[in-house]
């Protein structure tokens, strides 16, 4: 059974929570209220607006007088926008940094069950709580990723039961909720803003086990998540860098061999996917998306793209 945890702000390490949001009001607010519920006692709120409707944090800033917020002029993506923010929590003496999208419901618990966790393993460089979908809380949306025919495949995503206690994650972690030892931030580095959005977690997770760091996935610590409310499932945003950034990432991290190999399970296994997928939704035309992110990931084309 997992200890009592001391709250006891002037023992326990300082954190930064970060909510990143792009034009999306309502749940962003639903997310900042379920963050200030939070039991855990040394936590700073931080909300990073990628937002280009300006009325949004305009608006969020009248219902949250005190919180603080950082404004971009600019959409930096997922990658930019935290990184933004992780930068002004590191300035601020952040011991652990805790990046949330914004379509994430917190239970009070569940940032001092994290820390608890990177406090017993100090070689983990960061873990993630069990992972639920928002609508269905019993139903595993991730605990964690595993490589699964050349693709870093959400862990046990659909089902009802995991465990408890603290697991290392097959592969890596997801990135709409994760808990970073900000030590570990500055050996390994922030996100690849080159990526600009998706797979900027599994990036870093990889560059993190090659210096021989944990992962954790702490089953006893969940979140519910609503799963692509800013961004669209299948929108063509979507599509595009999920197909363009896992090659531009693979790529990196693997040899030729291993690479082509990745290249074979794209055409067999996740051509064939998103093709069925669209086809269900009458949306077959929106495949072209995919493969513009495939020809610019074996291009080497990073950064936004403009649609």
């Amino acid at each position: 059974m997992q200890k009592e945890v001391v709250r006891d702000i002037k023992t326990q390490p300082k954190v930064y929570t970060i909510v990143l949001n792009y034009n999306n009001f309502t749940d962003t607010v639903e997310t900042l209220q379920s963050a200030l519920t939070l039991a855990y006692m040394n936590n700073h709120l931080l909300l990073v607006e990628n937002s280009t409707k300006k009325d949004v944090p305009e608006r969020i800033r009248r219902l949250f007088p005190a919180l603080e917020i950082i404004e971009n002029e600019r959409n930096l993506g997922y990658a930019g926008g935290n990184n933004a923010g992780i930068r002004a929590a590191m300035q601020r003496g952040a011991e652990y940094i805790f990046v949330i999208n914004n379509d994430i419901a917190l239970p009070p618990d569940v940032l001092e069950k994290l820390v608890f966790a990177m406090q017993s393993d100090r070689t983990a460089a960061a873990c993630q709580p069990l992972v639920t979908y928002y609508d269905d809380k019993d139903k595993i949306w991730s605990a964690g990723t595993r490589l699964f025919l050349g693709y870093p495949r959400l862990y046990y995503k659909g089902k009802r039961k995991y465990g408890r206690g603290i697991k290392k994650t097959p592969f890596g972690l997801v990135g709409c909720a994760l808990l970073f030892r900000a030590q570990s931030l500055k050996e390994i580095g922030l996100f690849d803003e080159n990526l600009f959005l998706l797979q900027e977690e599994t990036d870093w997770c990889m560059r993190a086990a090659k210096k021989g760091l944990g992962l954790l996935v702490v089953c006893d610590a969940v979140v519910h998540h609503k799963v692509s409310a800013t961004l669209g499932q299948l929108s063509k945003e979507y599509l595009y860098y999920i197909a363009r950034n896992w090659l531009l990432v693979a790529k990196r991290h693997n040899g030729r061999i291993s690479y082509a190999y990745i290249l074979l399970t794209e055409l067999f296994t996740r051509i064939p996917y998103y093709l069925y997928q669209l086809a269900k939704k009458n949306q077959i035309t929106m495949m072209r998306y995919y493969y513009y992110g495939l020809r610019d990931g074996l291009q080497g084309i990073s950064g936004k793209k403009y649609f």
